[in-house]
């Protein structure tokens, strides 16, 4: 899908989508926040201030990762290719009393506007997967970032035990999907891993979230577009939420069965440079997967 063809359907979703128009968060989206944020800090120093991340579709819903990566003195750029996504999500820092930290930019970020090495830190979050090119994409986040600064790519999980992947096709052919998102990319972790390398990253570590039910998450989010909060009221799926937060923070291995899986890497001294003559890799990448 092109530019404008992914601009045109994004901007669709940001005025259809039933959880962009919630006004408050669900149980499970307060669930997906907090274990978001606690993998950004178990996995990252901490130690930066200007942070770069692709999309605003959480913050312009009710997950808000990267507003809650906000401390004092630290800035957020979202890049979004859609100005009603973009808007939202500037309405949402407003109300969050952090649109004094928040950086709004319209456009594609497999062609980020802003210069190499302007970025201690850079995240996606189930971003990268919704293009063709999404070796592109993870190659800007690393040339935006200074050396030595982290950059954090999750993606979805091939190995999901609750086979999110069967099932998100299966709700793309049968519509209700295609309100919500565009058909995604499944990875293995090794294919994560294998791209981090192949892109220079160092001192790598691979992990996964959300190990919670993705049919229960979509059941909860569909619940409440329609005024029903049962999923929340209910003690058991409370209970549910708890038990499998638990099994995440305290059993990592059972992340390699998550929901998504995520990549850490450290951009080397000196990796500016190179990463140029990299582009030309990249694109060798991409023509070797539309081939196959």
């Amino acid at each position: 899908m092109d530019g404008s063809r992914l601009r045109e359907y994004w901007d669709w979703v940001a005025e259809n989508s039933f959880h962009i128009r919630q006004s408050r968060p669900t149980v499970s989206d307060i669930y997906y926040r907090h274990i978001v944020v606690s993998l950004i800090e178990e996995l990252t120093s901490g130690l930066w201030w200007r942070i770069l991340k692709l999309d605003a579709y959480n913050e312009a819903t009710s997950t808000q990762y990267g507003f809650h990566l906000l401390r004092e003195g630290r800035d957020l750029v979202l890049v979004d290719i859609s100005a009603g996504i973009a808007g939202r999500a500037a309405e949402r820092a407003m109300e969050k009393n952090v649109y004094g930290s928040v950086h709004m930019i319209v456009g594609d970020f497999r062609r980020l506007p802003l210069r190499r090495d302007c970025f201690d830190m850079t995240c996606s979050f189930g971003s990268i997967e919704h293009v063709a090119d999404y070796q592109r994409a993870f190659y800007e986040q690393i040339r935006v970032v200074r050396p030595g600064g982290e950059i954090l790519v999750g993606v979805p999980n091939i190995a999901n035990y609750s086979m999110r992947m069967l099932f998100t096709k299966i709700l793309h052919i049968l519509g209700p999907m295609r309100k919500v998102t565009n058909p995604e990319r499944h990875f293995l972790p090794s294919q994560l891993l294998s791209m981090a390398k192949r892109l220079g990253l160092n001192s790598l570590v691979l992990s996964g979230y959300h190990l919670f039910p993705k049919q229960l998450r979509w059941l909860d989010l569909w619940l409440d577009s329609r005024g029903r909060n049962s999923m929340g009221k209910s003690r058991f799926f409370r209970w549910l939420l708890k038990t499998f937060t638990i099994l995440e923070k305290c059993h990592p291995f059972t992340r390699n069965f998550a929901e998504m899986i995520i990549v850490k890497g450290v951009k080397r001294g000196g990796q500016g440079r190179e990463l140029r003559s990299l582009e030309g890799e990249v694109e060798s990448i991409e023509m070797l997967h539309s081939a196959t």
